[in-house]
């Protein structure tokens, strides 16, 4: 085994802590005093490294943001609330039209047809059935078809239907 001193003894010799027998050792073993010598070299250079040096600038640590993740969370949150609510209001806002038979629609079409080509001006579908066939309805019974909140899909009522008005000779109404 050896006798030599461990590091924590010379540097307590080194500091001037260290026992008689400590003291004793290192003045009579060479290895010890080489190692005691390279101590005190190696504590005088980091003595004046530190010396002559500036300190280090300190670097602002950033605390942890632990509200982030939690601030994160209520944004999604209150965003999918807002498209939630917005989608409802706009369903609840949005017409949507009735279904509408075959029957009415080809109807609705020959109206569209009618007033788009016609060389006359509008003519409505009723005002030309009623001319070539005679009814035998009264005027107001006419009138009460188109009367209803159906009245723009009902068959024969439409906007000329409702307000007579005169044509020129170029098809145009006069008012």
């Amino acid at each position: 085994m050896s006798r030599c001193l461990p590091d924590k003894s010379l540097t307590q010799v080194q500091a001037g802590l260290g026992s008689e027998a400590e003291h004793a050792h290192v003045q009579s073993c060479p290895g010890c005093a080489q190692r005691l010598r390279a101590l005190a070299r190696d504590l005088a250079v980091i003595s004046r490294v530190l010396a002559t040096t500036a300190e280090p600038a300190t670097r602002t640590v950033r605390t942890a943001r632990r509200w982030l993740p939690a601030a994160v969370g209520a944004s999604a949150l209150a965003v999918a609330a807002l498209l939630w609510i917005e989608v409802a209001v706009w369903r609840a806002m949005t017409f949507v039209p009735p279904t509408m038979q075959p029957e009415e629609v080809s109807a609705i079409l020959s109206e569209v047809s009618a007033a788009l080509f016609s060389v006359r001006g509008y003519v409505s579908a009723k005002a030309e059935a009623d001319e070539l066939v005679p009814t035998l309805e009264s005027e107001e019974d006419a009138e009460s078809d188109c009367d209803g909140p159906d009245w723009l899909v009902t068959p024969g009522c439409g906007p000329a239907a409702l307000t007579p008005t005169a044509t020129s000779e170029w098809g145009w109404a006069e008012e």
